[in-house]
């Protein structure tokens, strides 16, 4: 038999009060005997994790005990010489005891198997439906258990997410729900990054820590409502049973192209748990040497062609810690501190014997371009969480939040393009340019979130919050003439900007009967943003308020279905990059740049979705957004120059459905993961219009061998679809895992080879009549074998979360692709 979620809780707040007892028990004798063994189903033999094990004297004292971990298995040291009985029990089954001596001569006892039937009497009270599932349908979120998936263990952070339900990864490493961006949380606190950076941080991340991932395509009013996607809450695992506990894990990775590219990384996470503390720790350091290629094509029409080439090459460097401390002062006040670093130190430079241009007039060489570019950035962000928890009765409490982030980039960079015709002769005179850029950004906002039960059946969530974000900006361009270098005022730049966002909500969720459940909320945001570009003598100021209404309907007929309905109304404010108007050069001909009159993009949201068991689920999605941020194609007729702006761009719609099957085994050694998504696609704007088909499809298939072996092949491809005036072509990847559970599955060895067949290739073209043709192919080292080997000690427990550390503003500041 198995048991619901609440059951499942239960037996953890009693694991809970039965270790704060015996915390407190004070030992008469010396304590030297250790008992030990494995709580298991009868019939099944399916382990019984959070089991209490409780030791009893002949007055019938409770004077030690345990629970079981997740493997069903159990120790108990320090137990007091002489006779004792042992009690163990499970909510809904029969307890079982058994009367022990401890003595010098027998310390030492292994229980074995205890195997506990069920109780039919205890049935009777209890929902019967499922041991805490891999995949949960919340009114307004969908829960992965990650802790129950067999095909996560030994996985990295970033593999996880691939699992989950609707979710994948783009080549520059943007998380997407549903073929949209999302903003990831990690504990109820946005990971403040993206890209690359992002990517960096969940690749270190030891996939053990993670006890469950929060996905809320609609999210509700009482999270911000930025993030066109939606939301990714990623919940580690806290400390629940006293003592250390934590993970060590490290990793080489090689790529072998025309030279070889190597890297490394690892993850230390420590966590301790005393009577009145909860204290995690974790440091991630990693190396990783890479190449990015970047071939283009533009006709310009009348014969005149521009053909492009970049390959450079990086040396990446990335440290990230986080430290959490909770003080549970007593019964009813809670103060906790959340401290995150993040350091990215790297440099790359390009091959002069590839990079460059040539320039054809039907035909005919009229001008080759060699370019030598030498690029360092340097990014840094120190952010930090204080957090006060005060509960009035079970239902009703209060949290306040106050957090502070700085962060700051440091971008240089030199280029040489030298001009000559067919014969290497001169055509004019070499352009040599340089460039230093900074960027400091300061984020403080203050919070407070309310939740009361009101009328027996109703759970009112009302809050409020405000947040002020200040960002300098400071670039230098300097020219080399004659031998000198000399300022450039023109694309010389200061931009500074200051944005305050008020806000208030509140929702309403009530429980009907067993089937229906319905939650509803309105959130208001205030925006009053000024941007100073003092280089240009411009200020732009805009204030604005919105409205977002949230609304959820829930419908569950029996244990085995899930219907759900759901409309959010969201935002996507500009990322504080894409506002500054600084003239960022890819290669000799392309260069980027920021608009400080960019304005946010709005969507609306709907879903209807069905769950069916545990394993399936289906849904249909719509989304409309209105004003989408995109970058705009500009160029240069006589030079083919091409430069790409931050601009609106009219709407986008996506409309289509998507399965997921999570977990499901086809046989005991053979369990499937899989997600397709079919949607069309349509962008609209003043004069251009395009329709297109997107699809994407997952599939990860693991095959449980003997000897704690285990092989994962996974495969994900997707259709082009169109981006503004853009269209990406196809691409798709293959991956094989082998993993082997060692030091009694407490350690795992991996060995990853990634992209097998080097087919993780952007394309894109352009499509407007702003050109006879543009496109271009990029691609870097994703073809890669990875060695890891990760080892967990002690016992990690999940405990409920608090809704501390929720600073939106600063997942802006991460720097993105």
């Amino acid at each position: 038999m198995y048991f619901n979620i609440n059951t499942t809780m239960y037996n953890k707040l009693t694991a809970l009060l039965l270790t704060i007892l015996i915390s407190c028990s004070a030992f008469a004798a010396r304590n030297n005997g250790t008992i030990t063994g494995k709580v298991s189903e009868k019939g099944n033999g399916s382990p019984l994790p959070y089991a209490t094990i409780s030791i009893h004297n002949s007055e019938n004292k409770v004077i030690g005990g345990a629970t079981s971990d997740n493997d069903g298995k159990f120790i108990i040291d320090k137990v007091i010489f002489g006779n004792c009985n042992v009690k163990v029990s499970f909510i809904g089954f029969r307890d079982t005891t058994f009367s022990l001596n401890i003595s010098e001569n027998s310390a030492s006892v292994d229980l074995g198997e205890i195997k506990l039937s069920s109780d039919a009497i205890a049935l009777k009270s209890a929902v019967v439906t499922a041991k805490v599932p891999v995949i949960e349908q919340k009114l307004d979120k969908i829960i992965m258990n990650v802790s129950e998936a067999v095909s996560t263990q030994g996985s990295n952070a970033l593999d996880v997410l691939r699992k989950a339900p609707g979710i994948s990864v783009d080549p520059d490493g943007n998380i997407l729900l549903n073929g949209s961006a999302v903003q990831v949380w990690i504990d109820n606190r946005p990971s403040n990054l993206s890209g690359a950076q992002l990517e960096a941080l969940l690749s270190g991340t030891d996939g053990s820590t993670i006890d469950k991932i929060e996905i809320m395509a609609h999210p509700s009013s009482k999270y911000d409502a930025s993030g066109s996607g939606g939301i990714i809450n990623i919940k580690t695992k806290k400390n629940f049973a006293k003592g250390i506990n934590g993970s060590v894990r490290a990793a080489y990775t090689g790529a072998p192209y025309d030279k070889y590219y190597q890297g490394a990384d690892g993850t230390l996470n420590l966590n301790y748990r005393s009577e009145k503390t909860n204290t995690s720790v974790t440091y991630s350091p990693r190396l990783q040497e890479r190449f990015n290629d970047f071939y283009s094509t533009t006709n310009m029409g009348n014969g005149v062609i521009l053909e492009g080439a970049t390959m450079s090459t990086a040396d990446i460097r990335n440290h990230s810690f986080r430290v959490t401390n909770d003080w549970f002062i007593n019964k009813k006040n809670i103060f906790g501190v959340i401290v995150n670093g993040f350091f990215r130190d790297g440099n790359d430079k390009t091959d002069d014997n590839i990079t460059g241009s040539t320039l054809f007039n039907n035909g005919a060489v009229v001008e080759k371009t060699a370019t030598s570019i030498v690029n360092s950035d340097y990014f840094k962000t120190i952010s930090g969480n204080l957090n006060y928890t005060y509960i009035f009765k079970e239902g009703q409490e209060i949290t306040l939040n106050a957090d502070y982030g700085r962060y700051n980039t440091n971008q240089k960079s030199h280029q040489e393009n030298i001009f000559t015709d067919n014969d290497g002769d001169p055509t004019r005179l070499p352009s040599i340019f340089r460039s230093n850029s900074d960027q400091f950004i300061n984020i403080i906002s203050a919070k407070a979130d309310y939740e009361q039960i009101i009328f027996k059946n109703y759970k009112l969530e009302a809050g409020a919050k405000w947040a002020r974000s200040t960002t300098d900006n400071d670039l230098l361009r300097e020219d080399k003439v004659n031998s000198s270098w000399v300022v450039n005022n023109q694309l010389s730049s200061i931009f500074g900007y200051t944005e305050d966002i008020s806000a208030a909500y509140f929702s309403v969720a009530r429980q009907f009967g067993t089937k229906w459940s319905l939650k509803a909320g309105l959130r208001a945001e205030l925006t009053d943003a000024t941007g100073n570009w003092i280089s240009a003598d411009t200020v732009t100021h805009k204030v604005y308020t919105d409205l977002f209404p949230t609304l959820f309907v829930g419908y569950t007929p029996n244990k085995d279905l899930r219907f759900g309905l759901s409309y959010t109304k969201r935002i996507q404010r500009p990322r504080f990059n894409q506002l500054n108007p600084f003239r960022i050069y890819v290669d000799a001909t392309s260069s980027l740049e920021g608009n400080p009159n960019l304005l946010p993009q709005y969507g609306h949201q709907f879903s209807l979705s069905l769950g069916i068991k545990r394993h399936l689920s289906v849904s249909l999605n719509g989304q409309i957004t209105e004003g989408v941020i995109i970058q705009n194609p500009y160029f240069n007729d006589e030079t083919g120059d091409k430069m790409l702006i931050w601009e609106n761009f009219g709407s986008q719609s996506f409309l289509g459905g998507s399965v997921s099957i999570t977990e499901l085994p086809l046989a005991k050694w053979f369990v499937v993961n899989a997600n397709l998504a079919m949607l069309n696609v349509n962008n609209n704007t003043e004069g251009f219009t395009s329709n297109s088909f997107f699809g994407n499809g997952y599939l990860n298939a693991a095959f449980i061998l003997p000897k704690d072996y285990k092989i994962e092949v996974t495969g994900f491809i997707q259709t082009g679809i169109p981006y503004g005036y853009f269209k990406i072509e196809p691409m798709g990847d293959l991956t094989l895992g082998v993993k082997k559970g060692v030091f009694q599955n407490k350690g795992t060895i991996a060995l990853n080879i990634m992209d097998i067949f080097n087919t993780r290739t952007n394309k894109a073209s352009l499509n407007s009549n702003a050109l006879e043709g543009y496109n271009f192919t990029s691609h870097y080292n994703s073809r890669q074998i990875t060695l890891s080997f990760q080892y967990r000690f002690g016992q990690g427990k999940a405990m409920k979360a608090r809704k501390v550390g929720n600073n939106e503003e600063a997942s802006r500041a991460g720097s993105g692709n």
